[in-house]
């Protein structure tokens, strides 16, 4: 029986690498268009459909009541709003507040970034004067005090406010809230930061989650009211759409807050593959007319009773 010789192996060996290139190729082509190019149908179960596309007031009560005020969630729910959206923070000494600016400085008397600030300075703080001169009694207050009201008569949407990809100890916290008032049906965190998300699921698959996105960086409305240190650029890769498809993937989020100025066919596309979304912040009446008729899950407006009026 004849041996192969080294010239005759040479070549089998190239063709041999070859192959294995090829698929080595094909397998990267179809999982790169798997992640950035394939959109599934909605997949979660922690989500029920509403009979009827929900109306949340943004930031506690949209422009009715003090910004991110326990103040504000009451008169919501009182005028029929079906949830509420504000954005939590962490202070210094380890208590989820609810707090828009990364600064106190627009909305109350004091200075100084949150972060900074111990639960019992936060607490110190009245949002209703610079409302409105002379309203007190809207003090900042504790995501546990917001679980505590809305439980049992609304929803509760909180952002968690997470700048970078280092472990604050928020999610840990704002978990144990949920669980000790067993708030899970009544509470949904969000984030634009996909890794506060994914952390979340990690230490309770049964927390509500809900991805936040939009197209662009700081439109000219939010870059007037924000005090321009606190200012914190969306990366380019979150405002690309076959990014955000993978992250979906990754993250398994159960909700999309989306902004209204996402391109159109996005948003389309998404509430047609089952996805439950809600399309922030639609304001005037036509804006709340056209994202009412995509029948999404939800709308957060700085309108709310107008919205709840146009959606009758």
């Amino acid at each position: 029986m004849d041996t192969p010789n080294r010239a005759d192996m040479a070549p089998r060996r190239r063709r041999t690498g070859r192959r294995i290139l090829a698929a080595v190729a094909l397998l990267v082509v179809v999982a790169a268009w798997y992640l950035f190019g394939y959109e599934p149908r909605y997949g979660g179960s922690l989500v029920k459909r509403p009979s009827r596309t929900l109306v949340f007031a943004h930031r506690g009560f949209g422009v009715h009541a003090p910004d991110n005020s326990l103040y504000a969630v009451e008169r919501a729910l009182e005028a029929g709003m079906d949830g509420v959206d504000v954005d939590g923070q962490l202070t210094r000494d380890g208590e989820v507040v609810i707090f828009h600016d990364l600064s106190v400085d627009r909305l109350t008397s004091d200075t100084g970034r949150v972060q900074r600030k111990t639960l019992k300075e936060m607490l110190a703080l009245d949002l209703g004067p610079k409302y409105r001169p002379g309203l007190r009694g809207a003090p900042v207050r504790t995501f546990e005090d917001f679980v505590r009201t809305v439980k049992g008569r609304g929803i509760l949407m909180v952002e968690l406010k997470v700048t970078g990809l280092k472990r604050t100890g928020m999610e840990e916290r704002a978990v144990a809230v949920i669980r000790q008032h067993d708030a899970y049906d009544d509470v949904i965190l969000s984030s634009f930061n996909p890794v506060v998300l994914y952390r979340l699921k990690r230490l309770d698959p049964r927390i509500r989650t809900a991805l936040i996105f939009m197209d662009t960086n700081w439109n000219p409305e939010l870059v007037a009211e924000i005090k321009p240190g606190d200012l914190v650029n969306l990366p380019w890769p979150l405002r690309q759409e076959f990014i955000r498809r993978a992250v979906r993937k990754l993250v398994r989020p159960d909700l999309l807050s989306i902004n209204h100025q996402v391109d159109e066919g996005v948003i389309d596309r998404l509430i047609a593959k089952g996805w439950p979304s809600f399309i922030w912040t639609p304001d005037d009446e036509a804006e709340i007319r056209r994202a009412l008729s995509k029948r999404p899950y939800g709308i957060i407006s700085d309108q709310p009773i107008r919205a709840r009026q146009l959606r009758q």
